[in-house]
């Protein structure tokens, strides 16, 4: 086979085409491989000394309640107090019908009298019979049947005083009154009805609120991490005993303007939610809080060695949990799992997971990847540049 001269000549001609083609995608290439590393901010922690603060829920409970409830049958003669006002101990609340008690009472009083004289005449009578049975001048048959009978009115009058100072009481008792200080609730029943001491729901409803509990629910590793801290001499001491000053913030995310005190812990965990229950005491002058107010205790629980970590710099996996990139030394960025404690102000609190002196990146981080190389910057403040 002969090759001609227009042969070589259309080859080369479509082999440059072809390079010609080519030669922009190779410049793409090049281009491309020769990006530059994206730009990214970081902050380097330090540990430093912080306030261990948990936030926990909780209900306010009253110190002492008191249901108020007649001891005696009758008709509510008189309601004597303000409903939602502050009673004392002692104040009368209500009056029952008193007259058919100071009836009985008169009764019980005119039988013990008459016992009472009975008794009398049977005593004189037994004195003479004494020197007489001497001298049998009395038989001894009638002596007996004396001392029988003046035993026998004795023990009549012993019944008969402990029927009057029953009817004494059943008088007293349709007083009712406050047996503690503190706030009444409504009156359930109205004057002119009928109560009686059987009856299953209370009249009135006394609740102490100052001082006042709060029942705080705590995580049983929670607690035993307390636990630790005072063993350990890490808590505040007040009187020479461990201290757990609480700030309770309330359902308007107010403050309490009183902090309240830890008193002790229940000696039974909860199985179901592995919780158990504190209870705190506070002073309650106002009576801002209620029975059964849902309230937030912050518990101060003493300083320790912590990082705070940059809120933008945290995220979260697909397990829900906490990691952040640290920026190693080459600025190539590193997945770092931590635990966080909780918020202070833009930061996160935390103590097991970075190590002193790390960078952190805080700039837009879910934009980037692990193993990415960046073009590091110090300053919390995100750049503008970030690479989507």
């Amino acid at each position: 086979m002969t090759v001609t001269h227009s042969f070589f000549t259309t080859w080369h001609k479509e082999c440059a085409l072809i390079f010609v083609f080519l030669l922009p995608l190779t410049a793409c290439k090049e281009q491309k491989t020769a990006r530059p590393a994206p730009p990214a901010n970081y902050v380097t922690l330090y540990p430093q000394e912080v306030e261990l603060l948990v936030e926990l829920t909780g209900r306010a409970t009253p110190m002492r309640i008191s249901e108020v409830r007649p001891q005696v049958d009758g008709y509510l003669y008189k309601r004597l107090f303000e409903e939602g006002t502050d009673v004392i101990t002692g104040q009368q609340l209500y009056q029952v019908d008193p007259r058919p008690y100071q009836a009985a009472l008169q009764d019980a009083q005119g039988k013990l009298n008459r016992d009472l004289a009975t008794l009398r005449t049977q005593t004189l009578k037994l004195k003479r019979y004494g020197p007489l049975k001497t001298m049998d001048a009395v038989s001894r048959q009638d002596y007996d049947d004396t001392l029988a009978a003046q035993q026998s009115t004795q023990a009549d009058v012993e019944s008969d005083k402990g029927v009057v100072r029953q009817a004494q009481l059943n008088l007293e008792y349709t007083g009712i009154n406050a047996t503690i200080s503190g706030r009444i609730s409504r009156s359930i029943q109205t004057q002119g009805a009928l109560m009686a001491t059987n009856q299953t729901n209370p009249i009135a409803v006394i609740t102490q609120l100052d001082p006042i509990f709060v029942d705080i629910i705590e995580p049983t590793a929670e607690q035993l991490r307390l636990r630790s801290r005072q063993t350990d001499g890490k808590l505040q001491t007040l009187r020479g005993e461990a201290h757990v000053p609480i700030d309770l913030i309330l359902e308007d995310d107010s403050r309490y303007p009183l902090q309240a005190n830890l008193l002790f812990t229940e000696v039974v965990a909860d199985q179901e939610t592995g919780s158990v229950i504190q209870r705190a005491i506070v002073r309650n002058p106002n009576k801002i809080l209620l029975s059964g107010m849902y309230l937030r205790a912050i518990m101060h629980e003493g300083m320790e060695t912590a990082f705070l970590v940059p809120q933008e710099a945290v995220m979260y996996g697909l397990d829900n949990k906490p990691y952040l990139y640290i920026i190693n030394k080459d600025n190539i960025l590193e997945r770092r799992d931590i635990e966080l404690q909780r918020m202070q102000d833009t930061f996160w609190v935390t103590t097991k997971g970075l190590k002193p002196g790390e960078k952190i990146l805080v700039s837009n981080p879910t934009s980037y990847r692990p193993g990415e190389k960046v073009n590091s910057k110090e300053g919390r403040t995100p750049v503008a540049d970030v690479p989507i």
